[in-house]
């Protein structure tokens, strides 16, 4: 085919990418908006599909689209443009693109939805929900430099994302109302503008591949987000009076820094994976602090290759210790009644919706491949939740639960 005035013909290729998964809980609760004792395909489950044009040796394309359970709603599906950019590659060491794209934050970052690429049922969430996006609409750069028998890589990106930061709501079937009453975000997703930007630097070398990275997001909510939530005395005594929290400082921005460091080692048919994640949010105790990791260990057996992974993820003590103090500070007898009228589960409601993360998870799986274009997989995953986690909605604290997944995927 040939772009008209171009001279030239143009090279497409077209592929495409799928998986269905089914995933069920054995606690009465929703993990990771989907997964719940009824079990469901919606986790796991998508499908996608990717053009690229080449234009000539230095000029591309790249279009995706990716069906699969909405970002900003917890019904229904959708369809969305994944990726679609323009590239330019003046020489072999250098890489320029330009529209919606995704840079190599993690190991799996760039093929987290082409499911036969990896073994794991589902990548660790402790770790792959570091970021609500990965996509992001800005450019990046990519330098290149050949080290005798290994690479070594350079990743520079700058974007924007508008996204909807969905709310745990963990307890309270009234959250929305409670919330509302003292001027704060209803609904349970939040629209957020976000700045990204961060630098990448990667090493290949033979059976070894290390990645680390520093990033940045410059975070709008709308509407503003609190500081915190303060203790203010209500003079009474007790139970009458006591302490009220309240949302104070509210913040139009805040910025959140991630670290991440990546390594992952392939002697023979053993492969031993690991990643680790740092969130910093100092302008804010309501941000997404953390510290996360894991590591897998993996080794094929022809066409098998059964892996365990150890996964943890945990939010700094000063706001798990803000979550304790909201959760065993009851609200005075005398602020519930008029003329402050305060609902009596207001600090839970205010705890719950603290992004506090208190997890770790240990999979057991195995997959099976066909050929190289198609795989099963399945894997059971036990669960310890400690204070509380983000990534839960129910009243779950202190408490193990199981998760089993089973998932096919495909590429063509």
């Amino acid at each position: 085919m040939c772009v008209p005035g171009c001279g030239t013909a143009v090279d497409f290729a077209l592929t495409g990418f799928g998986t269905v998964g089914f995933a069920i809980a054995d606690q009465d609760l929703i993990y990771l908006r989907y997964i719940d004792k009824s079990g469901t395909f919606k986790t796991d489950s998508l499908i996608g599909a990717q053009v690229e044009a080449r234009f000539n040796n230095e000029w591309g394309a790249t279009v995706q689209m990716v069906g699969s359970a909405p970002r900003t709603h917890d019904d229904g599906y959708e369809a969305k443009v994944r990726w679609a950019f323009l590239s330019y590659r003046p020489r072999n060491d250098w890489l320029f693109r330009a529209g919606r794209l995704r840079p190599p934050v993690l190991i799996n970052t760039q093929n987290a939805e082409v499911g036969v690429t990896y073994d794991a049922a589902r990548l660790p969430a402790e770790v792959y929900t570091l970021s609500p996006v990965y996509d992001v609409d800005g450019a990046a750069m990519t330098k290149t430099w050949e080290l005798g028998n290994g690479e070594l890589a350079l990743d520079a990106y700058w974007g924007k994302s508008e996204i909807r930061y969905r709310l745990p709501f963990q307890r309270s079937p009234n959250a929305a109302q409670v919330l509302g009453s003292v001027g704060l975000p209803a609904d349970r997703y939040v629209p957020q503008d976000i700045t990204f930007k961060g630098l990448i630097l990667s090493h290949t070398s033979g059976q070894f591949m290390m990645r680390g990275g520093v990033h940045q997001a410059r975070v709008q909510p709308q509407p503003a987000v609190a500081e915190t939530f303060a203790p203010t005395p209500f003079p009474a005594p007790p139970p009458f009076g006591g302490v009220v929290y309240q949302p104070v400082n509210p913040q139009t921005r805040f910025d959140v820094t991630v670290i991440t460091l990546g390594a992952e080692w392939r002697p023979g048919d053993w492969r031993l994976t690991g990643e680790y994640g740092q969130r910093i949010s100092n302008d804010t105790m309501l941000g997404p602090a953390s510290k996360s990791g894991y590591v897998t260990l993996a080794r094929g057996f022809g066409n098998w290759t059964p892996y365990v992974t150890y996964a943890q993820l945990r939010s700094p003590s000063d706001q798990r210790r803000l979550y304790q103090d909201l959760n065993t500070t009851p609200v005075p007898l005398g602020a519930q009644a008029p003329p402050l009228s305060l609902p009596p589960n207001l600090h839970e409601v205010f705890a719950d919706i603290l992004t506090v993360f208190d997890q770790r998870s240990t999979m057991l799986g195995v997959s099976y491949s066909f050929s190289p274009t198609s795989k099963v997989k399945a894997e059971w995953m036990r669960t310890k939740v400690g204070l509380a986690s983000a990534l839960i909605d129910g009243d779950i604290h202190h408490q193990s639960f199981n998760v089993f997944s089973l998932s096919y995927s495909v590429a063509f």
